[in-house]
């Protein structure tokens, strides 16, 4: 009898230590899935590659200075309407066009697109998010002139700024070589006489002179092919060039 009775204490003993305690209920299965769904959710942010780098606060209007393609996508390098410079992500299509919008005043478009995570144009298997250009196009703007003729683009800006009063205005001037390098000046003065409108900026020692004659209604394309760039050094001419074509009015 007494071997019954320890027999039975024992067995209700095992039972209370392994009997959940009432101040910690069990886990029911919706808490399990839920520790496992966030569990998994951490993993997949830390996995190598997986994380998004996207950036939401880009121009959306500025003036193209380079293009450049990478391994694994379009760069373009624009200056906003800020004066600040920024290199943003664009898709191959982007660059392949590049002669019409190197140098112009553009509006993008973005859209977040997964491309290769690698160390080259080789597929690794690893990719990310980013938010690169689908869209550009060029903007018209009614108060600056770009014209080109191959080997230089200049853009004239702030035309509105002439009252038509000889020697007065501030205009801007942007003159970018055909290998994207650029100056960026202000302050021009306009004078027109004798059927020639001539438009003048300092730099220092330089003098950058825009000459063109006077708009004629009936052969407006006389303006642009007869504009004339000269860049003096003191009173030495350093450039002269012309042969300028309209690319945006």
């Amino acid at each position: 009898m007494k071997t019954i009775i320890i027999s039975g204490l024992v067995l209700a003993f095992a039972i209370a230590c392994h009997s959940p305690s009432p101040s910690e209920p069990k886990a029911s299965v919706s808490t399990a899935q839920s520790s496992t769904d966030k569990l998994a959710s951490n993993l997949s942010q830390t996995t190598s590659g997986s994380e998004p780098s996207i950036v939401d606060d880009n121009p959306t209007v500025g003036r193209v200075k380079s293009m450049v393609n990478g391994d694994l996508m379009c760069y373009v390098t624009l200056v906003d309407e800020n004066n600040s410079e920024h290199e943003i992500g664009a898709t191959f299509e982007i660059c392949a066009n590049s002669n019409l919008f190197l140098n112009q005043k553009v509006r993008l478009v973005y859209e977040r697109i997964s491309v290769n995570d690698c160390q080259s144009i080789e597929p690794c298997g690893k990719t990310r998010i980013e938010s690169l250009i689908t869209q550009m196009e060029t903007v018209r703007d009614g108060n600056s002139q770009t014209l080109s003729n191959g080997e230089w683009t200049i853009t004239i800006g702030n035309r509105e700024s002439w009252s038509g009063v000889n020697g007065t205005g501030n205009l801007s001037y942007r003159g970018c070589d055909s290998q994207g390098n650029c100056i960026d000046l202000t302050g021009g003065k306009v004078t027109c006489r004798d059927g020639l409108c001539t438009i003048g900026w300092r730099n220092g020692d330089y003098f950058y002179v825009i000459e063109q004659p006077i708009d004629n209604p009936d052969r407006p394309e006389t303006a642009e092919s007869s504009t004339r760039l000269i860049v003096r050094k003191g009173s030495e001419v350093i450039l002269e060039t012309t042969g300028f074509q309209l690319v945006s009015p």
